[in-house]
């Protein structure tokens, strides 16, 4: 434990200088190693936590409902088989998580957000698979969702559609251009993913911290970038992406982080 606070205190000397002015903290899938994942206990004990930034995954499913889950398949959060956007709404309600939750769905979770204003709030589109989404249901994939997230925002809140499928992106840029749009990608912020990103229209982008270095920040940020760096399991992880200059730290475990700040361990401060 003391090898692993002074690994720590020796990242935040190291990374001082370059460290961004309050970076959003954003809650992935809700605090996926503080709390089970994608579930509205997770982001209801995270908002009464103080946390004002989250992240999470959207699926449609066959009879044209959305719900919260990273996965199609829903094996790894319950016990039993199928893929989401092949299961009606009330097959997968009638199912419980392995710690007896619901698997919520949009509605759910925007009512949650909604009674709290001022939250940035990510909504990953899960379209990457084409047989899932071929073009024609990603258009009403699209459609559907930007009406849901866009009427449910409450004023003072942000709320982000995001996705690693450029299809879906380039979708909402084109037929719904005020939409507030970013690029996932599992590179680094680097020119190739930036370029991805423009040719897109678009000037958000989630890349991965460890391919990511201090100059490639820099060029982002002189470009206009907003940059959201990941993963981030823990507040180490997350005082590397502070030192890089994040403007989004998107961690699993934002009630720990929240607390390094509070109790003067990391600082976001200029």
């Amino acid at each position: 434990m003391k090898r692993a606070s002074l690994v720590f205190m020796l990242l935040l000397g190291f990374f001082a200088e370059a460290a961004m002015a309050q970076p959003r903290i954003v809650a992935h899938r809700g605090g996926r190693f503080e709390a089970e994942e994608n579930t509205l206990p997770a982001f209801a004990t995270a908002l009464e936590a103080g946390i004002t930034g989250y992240e999470l995954d959207v699926h449609r499913t066959a009879d044209g409902k959305y719900v919260i889950m990273h996965d199609s398949s829903v094996s790894r959060m319950v016990d039993a088989e199928g893929i989401l956007e092949n299961m009606s709404l009330s097959d997968i309600r009638a199912l419980r998580t392995k710690k007896g939750n619901l698997i919520p769905t949009l509605d759910e979770v925007l009512s949650l957000f909604g009674r709290q204003p001022g939250l940035y709030v990510e909504f990953e589109m899960k379209t990457t698979d084409e047989k899932l989404y071929p073009e024609a249901l990603l258009a009403i994939y699209a459609e559907e969702l930007y009406s849901a997230v866009t009427k449910a925002c409450p004023e003072g809140s942000t709320y982000v559609l995001s996705s690693f499928d450029s299809r879906v992106l380039r979708y909402l840029k084109e037929h719904h251009p005020d939409a507030t749009l970013m690029l996932i990608t599992a590179q680094g912020n680097t020119e190739e993913s930036r370029a991805v990103a423009s040719a897109l229209g678009i000037k958000r982008l989630a890349c991965y911290r460890t391919r990511t270095t201090q100059e490639q920040m820099r060029k982002a940020h002189e470009e206009g970038f907003l940059i959201n760096l990941w993963p981030n399991s823990d507040a180490t992880d997350a005082a590397l992406s502070l030192g890089l200059g994040a403007d989004f730290i998107c961690t699993d475990k934002p009630r720990e982080l929240c607390r390094c700040i509070d109790e003067g361990r990391l600082d976001i401060r200029k």
